[in-house]
């Protein structure tokens, strides 16, 4: 991105401002000690004549006094004016400070201090939905972590009933077993999240066989999607790529894992990799539930979950996580999907990571 030049009215407008607010004040001191000064020859309440004659430093020291005194009392009662949008600001920052994040500021006067505004006020709405988002975060993660938990100690205590048959002992134990995986599934990935989140320059980049590593990812699932008797279709072009290998995996996997998870009983999933405008695209389309108009901007949010009834399959930080590991690969991750009509995603990697395969 291009740095933004500043317009030449903007950067000289303070300067210009500031130089006549001295020139006012010095206009205002010098009328005032000449009508002083008129005032007292006048009246002859001071002869300066016989004074300078007798000595003639004395008028000097008399006038510079003066002067003094009166450019000090009209410089503190002119610079209230042009501080009051400095203290309006101050002001607005200690509100902001104190946690205030809807604080918003006006300033009267020159483009400078509007475009100050502007930028403060730019500020705090970015800081005020990141506060959001910190206390959705929190909310979220408190929530999610604390359902299995409070599943888990249910069934553990109904355990402990000698009453229990084996099928009902069996039924608790698997339900147990699901949760402490659920539970170790969210603590991985809120790692994984914290780790791409604060990672900036992409790291272990090496190249390798990116169809092979997609193959591996699917074959990872063949007992998911055969229990669910899913018509699989798989065009996959040989591809290598410079990457990071462990991180991409990662969004295969989830991708692959919820259209399965999201696919219906005798459903179908494409599975697509190739070549286009020199960018490697890779595409899984499902013909599942789908996800809503309304629901599409909010996929990629933690801990979101379009549908309420589907909060077991997952704890919402997937798709984020992806997201970020396509985005620190100078990629994009797109969706396009409605309601009952299936989805399909699309990872487009950018032709520098793609290399011709010998």
């Amino acid at each position: 991105m291009k740095p933004l030049r500043r317009r030449p009215r903007g950067r000289f407008a303070l300067p210009l401002l500031f130089t006549a607010i001295v020139f006012f004040i010095l206009l205002i001191t010098a009328a005032i000690v000449m009508g002083i000064s008129l005032i007292l020859l006048q009246t002859g309440t001071i002869g300066f004549m016989s004074i300078a004659r007798r000595a003639p430093a004395v008028p000097i020291v008399i006038m510079l006094l003066i002067s003094i005194a009166v450019g000090t009392i009209v410089s503190f009662v002119v610079s209230h004016f042009p501080l009051k949008p400095v203290r309006r600001m101050i002001d607005a920052i200690n509100r902001l400070a104190g946690g205030d994040f809807s604080v918003r500021l006006t300033l009267p006067g020159p483009r400078p201090f509007q475009e100050l505004a502007s930028s403060f006020n730019r500020m705090a709405e970015e800081l005020g939905g990141i506060e959001v988002l910190r206390t959705d975060f929190v909310n979220s993660f408190s929530h999610e972590f604390k359902t299995p938990i409070v599943s888990i100690k249910g069934f553990a205590e109904e355990l402990k009933h000698d009453d229990l048959s084996g099928e009902q002992r069996a039924e608790y134990l698997d339900i147990i077993i699901a949760e402490s995986g659920r539970l170790a599934s969210l603590a991985t990935n809120v790692l994984n999240l914290s780790k791409v989140e604060k990672q900036v320059i992409l790291s272990d980049k090496r190249t390798f066989d990116l169809t092979e590593q997609i193959r591996r990812c699917i074959l990872l699932f063949e007992s998911k999607w055969e229990s669910k008797r899913l018509d699989l279709s798989v065009e996959l072009e040989e591809i290598p790529f410079s990457g990071n290998e462990d991180l991409l995996s990662q969004v295969w996997l989830n991708l692959i894992d919820n259209a399965v998870k999201f696919t219906q009983p005798g459903g179908s999933i494409d599975i697509r990799l190739f070549r286009r405008d020199g960018n490697v695209h890779f595409v899984v389309r499902d013909d599942g539930c789908g996800i809503g108009e309304d629901k599409l901007g909010r996929i990629y949010d933690k801990f979101y979950q379009g549908d309420p009834s589907r909060s077991a399959s997952g704890n919402g930080l997937g798709l984020s996580v992806a997201l970020r590991i396509v985005e620190l690969h100078g990629g994009r991750l797109e969706c396009r999907s409605q309601e009952n009509s299936g989805a399909e995603f699309t990872v487009v990697l950018p032709a520098s990571g793609a290399q011709k395969k010998d």
